[in-house]
């Protein structure tokens, strides 16, 4: 896991901005979480019962502003970059957070820190 927080936030392109930081969440949901599935909504959904409804939420809108970016041909910048980013910020920031229980608790004996 590296340093999520505004690593991408300075680039002025939104493409790069929105598939740079699809690809961050969709390799920690493959390597932390297991997911499975082609693209970011599917990891989102083989893995949701380890999610808040929040998370889903903010990832589910990173997704499909992407999705927006990369396959609507007259879509062609992100609608609220500062929501996108503080999404994707909040989103990894909580995978992290889940991470760190989780490993807490592989340490700390017998705790329960997935819900």
């Amino acid at each position: 896991m590296g340093n999520f927080e505004s690593r991408f936030s300075h680039s002025s392109n939104d493409f790069e901005l929105c598939i740079r930081s699809s690809k961050e969440l969709e390799h920690l949901l493959d390597t932390e979480f297991g997911a499975s599935g082609k693209g970011l909504h599917e990891k989102i959904t083989s893995c949701e019962n380890h999610l808040t409804p929040d998370m889903v939420k903010h990832m589910r809108y990173l997704a499909t502003i992407r999705n927006k970016l990369v396959h609507e041909h007259d879509f062609n910048k992100i609608p609220d970059r500062a929501k996108f980013i503080k999404n994707f910020e909040q989103s990894a920031k909580e995978l992290k957070e889940i991470l760190k229980k989780r490993n807490a608790g592989k340490n700390g004996g017998d705790q329960c820190v997935i819900s």
